[in-house]
């Protein structure tokens, strides 16, 4: 089992008027799937940057055919999408060589990548096909592990600063040491962000060290 790193401009991928628009916007896909072309990557969650303006660069980017659903929370909002063909044409390499996608985010305009495959040669037929068609990439890490609850993935950065913060404040300690709000304070972000940023942490940090892909082929919630 190798779960492979790789790296690939926003203008080769996905989002990139939006994220040249909006550049100090960080992007991260959740709910990702690693076998159907239609249920990967369609839930996003945005922060830091212009929301308005985002908004309006997601509707001008030619990789977003549609924007089904968003909501908006104290400094980050979730959006539900529809990707173009060109999308879904990269994600098919992925999948036409037995590949997982288990975690994606962007920023500074770059896609950061973690594909999952069960062996090396699957890798090497995905990285042919992006090496025929031009497709800038670079290679960050390639990691093999014994089990397939091992690979690379896991918390956002946010998630991490907060359950970091939450575990040194004694949120987890029994009794309890810190109040969520005394957590935010720390963070200097609101207590429903911080109550939503360690919920997501918790619940990715489960799904990607303790459970492995299931007969409906989600492999990770990032």
């Amino acid at each position: 089992m190798f779960t492979v790193t790789v790296s690939v401009p926003v203008e080769d991928f996905a989002l990139a008027h939006a994220l040249v628009t909006v550049p100090e916007m960080t992007v991260e896909a959740d709910r990702l799937a690693g076998h159907s072309r239609h249920w990967v990557m369609p839930c996003l969650w945005a922060t830091g940057g212009d929301f308005d303006a985002f908004d309006a660069a997601l509707d001008d980017d030619p990789t977003v055919d549609d924007v089904v659903a968003t909501r908006a929370f104290d400094d980050e909002k979730y959006y539900q999408v529809d990707w173009s063909e060109d999308v879904k044409r990269l994600v098919d390499a992925g999948l036409d060589a037995q590949g997982s996608l288990v975690h994606a985010q962007a920023a500074d305009g770059v896609w950061h990548l973690a594909i999952r495959f069960a062996v090396r040669e699957q890798f090497e037929t995905f990285r042919d096909y992006l090496t025929d068609r031009d497709i800038a990439f670079r290679l960050e890490n390639l990691t093999r592990s014994s089990s397939p609850q091992q690979f690379v993935g896991g918390v956002t950065g946010p998630q991490r600063d907060a359950l970091v913060a939450a575990v040194e404040a004694g949120y987890f300690a029994i009794p309890r040491e810190a109040t969520m709000a005394e957590v935010a304070d720390e963070l200097d972000i609101s207590t429903q962000a911080a109550s939503e940023r360690i919920r997501r942490g918790v619940e990715r940090f489960v799904e990607t060290m303790l459970v492995a892909g299931g007969d409906s082929g989600v492999v990770a919630q990032v």
